[in-house]
């Protein structure tokens, strides 16, 4: 089918600059600690991040022009930042964030800051254990929160409750701030209650929106789960999550252990199969994002919006769309990848990544508003077609009832 040239432009300009396929996070160039394996049943897995020698230099209002040029690009204008609130942050990232400092000399702005030779970055996570120093978690916070005791020794499962954690989300009146994924700022997805019940049944439930851990050291989001035509329960989500035989755990319930396998995986579309076993449960109904159907066109002006472990639920209008590709301000990052893209309840596609190679332009705390790189999400009806003519698990492909 011809692509609506809208798509071709933009998608051009994508191949040019390389697929931002969000991997790594990285906060203003600092470099990523060391990745751990994959949370297991009954491990501690608390482990040491490497600390960066070097100070970061906080320079907020450098990142937001940054990213209103990128957006320029695609004719989306945006005001200047106001320059008393970026040094108010900038102050107060210093003042709590350690090895991070103020401007002190003047940059050149026409460094180029991107690396030649890369790919779309991907939003799949290397699993890690946060930078930010944890707080206890009492048996309040467990009562008004989370019943599951054994949710704290996740790694990847941290409340805080400093003052640039509750600004950076949005929320400085809050009283806790749950991250999940490193580098986002957002308050991110708890864990339903609906998980917890079937946990207690020493099983995981997998649903749209679902935070998973696949292999020793990534973190998506499951798209869809269901049942193909053998009756086989499966799940699908972005295929630079993993590799056919990367054991997969709902990182809701991953006290329960490996509860699926990844038997397919697909570059070209960007889906992977996941198998699931038989301590797992499968629903339409997840966190509050319900699914009703699967496919559909889509166009611009549209708005679509998806659940992500990394940035929650967001929402944002399509750019461009064909049969293979949507582009939308829809808000993704790191551990946003195979998150199910919604239009009401219908899922018409799959968080892929993000149309820059700069990781900094993505969608990392909800002050940035709509100032980030547009995200592109792979259709459903491509990814079933393709799933569908491989055969095989996950062909004939039904959500749950």
């Amino acid at each position: 089918m011809r692509r609506h040239s809208r798509v071709r432009s933009i998608l051009t300009a994508t191949m040019a600059t390389g697929a931002v396929m969000l991997a790594a996070p990285a906060f203003a160039g600092a470099q990523a600690p060391a990745v751990p394996a994959a949370p297991v049943a009954g491990a501690s897995s608390e482990v040491a991040a490497e600390v960066p020698v070097n100070q970061v230099e906080v320079v907020s209002a450098d990142v937001v022009n940054h990213i209103r040029g990128q957006l320029a690009k695609f004719g989306v204008q945006t005001p200047a930042p106001d320059t008393a609130l970026t040094d108010a942050v900038d102050n107060a990232i210093v003042a709590h964030v350690p090895n991070t400092r103020l401007r002190q000399t003047v940059i050149d702005e026409g460094a180029s800051e991107t690396p030649a030779g890369t790919t779309r970055a991907e939003y799949a996570d290397p699993a890690d254990v946060p930078s930010e120093t944890p707080v206890e978690i009492t048996d309040d916070i467990r009562e008004r929160f989370v019943q599951e005791e054994a949710v704290p020794l996740d790694p990847n499962y941290r409340w805080m409750n400093d003052p640039v954690s509750k600004v950076m989300a949005g929320k400085p009146l809050e009283e806790w701030i749950l991250h999940r994924v490193p580098g986002s700022w957002f308050d991110a997805p708890r864990i339903p209650e609906e998980s917890m019940v079937v946990q207690n049944q020493d099983a995981s439930l997998y649903g749209p929106g679902t935070p998973i851990y696949l292999g020793e050291n990534m973190m998506c989001t499951l798209g869809a789960a269901g049942t193909d035509a053998q009756g086989r329960k499966v799940g699908i989500t972005a295929g630079h999550c993993g590799q056919p035989g990367d054991e997969v755990w709902s990182a809701d319930s991953w006290q329960v252990g490996p509860t699926g396998t990844v038997v397919a995986s697909n570059q070209l579309h960007d889906y992977s199969v996941i198998e699931l076993g038989a301590d797992a449960q499968i629903s339409r109904t997840y966190n509050g994002v319900t699914v009703n159907s699967v496919g559909g066109p889509v166009a611009p002006g549209d708005i679509l919006c998806k659940q992500g472990v990394a940035t929650g639920h967001t929402c944002g209008n399509v750019w461009a769309a064909d049969d293979q590709v949507q582009i939308s301000q829809l808000c993704a990052m790191v551990g946003d990848s195979g998150a199910p893209v919604l239009a009401g309840d219908r899922l018409v596609g799959m968080v892929s990544g993000g149309v820059l190679p700069d990781q900094r332009l993505s969608c990392q705390t909800p002050l940035q508003g709509q100032l980030f790189m547009p995200t592109a999400s792979q259709t459903m009806d491509s990814v079933l077609a393709d799933v569908d003519a491989r055969g095989g698990v996950g062909a004939g492909f039904r959500l749950a009832d």
